[in-house]
């Protein structure tokens, strides 16, 4: 466990707000929803390609949303270098409220509004993992070279 770095505080930083990257929000957003686009294609495709009758799919959206959350997640901490647990937090409860509000509109079933966000609470701290693991990667975007301290692509 050295080396991994969970809360990291300082006197001479300023607010959280001031800190919070919306573009990494943002990006790691875009992966967690293209990650579950994948999946219901992986999963439009089992229907289309087998000859079962009955299909249950219950379990796999379930997966397939919870590795988009962690996936967004681990994709805006790294982008944001900072912050992992709230920046992966912030991706998570977004994409929950996202897919609540599809859930709700598109359903002909009724859900509660405690369970659609209760549901989506549970995705925001699957993100907050995804963004500590993503803070923590030691995976590095490289440097452009003017800011590498010795350029060597010459």
């Amino acid at each position: 466990m050295k080396g991994l770095t969970v809360v990291h505080w300082s006197r001479h930083q300023t607010s959280v707000f001031s800190r919070l990257r919306a573009g990494a929000v943002v990006f790691g957003l875009a992966w967690a929803l293209g990650v579950t686009f994948a999946a219901c294609v992986l999963m439009f495709a089992w229907v289309v390609l087998s000859t079962g009758p009955v299909y249950n799919f219950s379990i796999y959206v379930i997966a397939g949303s919870l590795f988009g959350a962690v996936i967004g997640g681990a994709v805006c901490g790294r982008e944001a270098r900072s912050m992992g647990l709230l920046h992966g937090f912030l991706v998570g409860l977004i994409y929950g409220l996202l897919l609540a509000v599809l859930f709700f509109t598109g359903s002909a079933e009724s859900f509660s509004a405690a369970d659609l966000l209760t549901r989506a609470l549970m995705l925001g701290v699957t993100g907050s993992i995804g963004g500590l693991l993503g803070v923590n990667s030691h995976i590095r975007k490289r440097l452009p070279a003017r800011d590498r301290p010795y350029n060597f692509d010459k």
